[in-house]
């Protein structure tokens, strides 16, 4: 009897210490990843979710180092940063790289074109989520792109007097995104393009009179509500908005297939569950924005139709000049022509 327990212990130990080896040799790979914004901002608080979300799941197999905008190089540069292996992985948007790539900025948005459940309809049926990748190949960029969270309509501006028509632009000096900050400077108004955290230091000295960032829910952690007064809607410039983690293509082919699955998946369940908390969070912005006195200034109707014009003709120029602009603001004008009735059909007006 005794020599049989003194078996089973002996059995139970080497198990223990087989398993122990076992787990001593699963590797933890640790991914550094730059954000796009300022920490405690609502993206940075995006992000921080994604690498939670990211090491539940994988059982604490990758973990992502977070770090808010500029913290590793500047925004702006984070595409060729992580192209170049000098850190992991970059959680952005497409358009920030327009200095670089012409059809970039359709990857975000595209003035007057695909709202947020049209975008991920192109990404994802439509052939969007392909594109996006030989933009990145065909521009010689050794990354990996995966879809993030899809954002909803953007605040147009935010400004300290009205703006309704297009004579009240006139004269300002504003921060707009491209490609429709392309659009308004080429009719004669006063554009400047600036990431995130330049944003509230150049209206508090008067170096822009308005500006335009994001959502309601982040407008409100960025603070722009303190200066200026007015909302102005709808968001004729980004109808939708999309987020991108960009993965060095080394760093990537590095991780094991099960966990490559895994990243993929969660990227997938993020997309919507990060959606839904943002369009929430925006909603209490605006209650919120609401008991501030805070005035949302409806653009009048002929205003938001020039502006889609005169996007929608000078994105046609740009496919002209450049083939592979044309080819995504071709795809997605066709998406959108059988998609638009459709959708139109069968949802009930509120």
């Amino acid at each position: 009897m005794k020599k049989r327990i003194f078996m089973a212990l002996l059995i139970a130990g080497a198990l223990v210490s087989f398993c122990s080896v076992g787990m001593a040799k699963e590797k933890v790979i640790k991914w550094k990843v730059q954000g796009f914004v300022p920490a405690g901002m609502l993206y940075h608080d995006n992000l921080l979710m994604l690498a939670k979300e990211v090491e539940k799941t994988t059982q604490g197999r990758l973990v992502f180092e977070v770090f808010p905008a500029g913290a590793l190089v500047p925004p702006f540069e984070g595409l060729k940063a992580v192209s170049d292996g000098v850190y992991d992985a970059n959680y952005g948007y497409s358009a920030q790289w327009v200095g670089k790539i012409l059809s970039a900025p359709l990857f975000t948005a595209a003035p007057g074109g695909l709202n947020v459940i049209d975008m991920m309809a192109w990404q994802d049926q439509g052939g969007g989520y392909k594109l996006w990748q030989e933009m990145y190949d065909k521009h010689g960029y050794n990354v990996k792109v995966l879809m993030a969270g899809p954002i909803g309509m953007e605040c147009f501006m935010w400004a300290k007097k009205p703006l309704r028509k297009l004579e009240d632009f006139k004269g300002i000096k504003m921060r707009m995104m491209p490609l429709m900050g392309d659009v308004l400077q080429k009719h004669g108004m006063s554009v400047v393009f600036m990431p995130a955290g330049e944003i509230m230091p150049n209206l508090q000295r008067n170096v822009i009179d308005a500006a335009e960032y994001s959502i309601p829910a982040f407008d409100k952690t960025l603070g722009i509500w303190e200066i200026c007064k007015y909302v102005m809607l709808p968001g004729v410039h980004q109808p939708a908005s999309g987020i991108e983690l960009l993965i060095n293509k080394k760093t990537w082919e590095a991780l094991p297939d099960d966990l490559k699955v895994i990243l993929e998946a969660v990227m997938g369940k993020f997309r919507l569950e990060n959606h839904l908390w943002m369009e929430m969070k925006s909603l209490e912005a605006m209650e919120f924005f609401k008991e501030k006195g805070i005035e949302v200034v409806i653009v009048e109707p002929e205003t938001v139709k020039t502006m889609n014009q005169w996007a929608w003709e000078y994105m046609d120029e740009l496919g002209a000049k450049d083939e592979f602009f044309k080819k995504v603001w071709e795809s997605q004008k066709a998406f959108g022509k059988r998609w638009w009735p459709f959708y139109d059909m069968f949802h009930l007006p509120h």
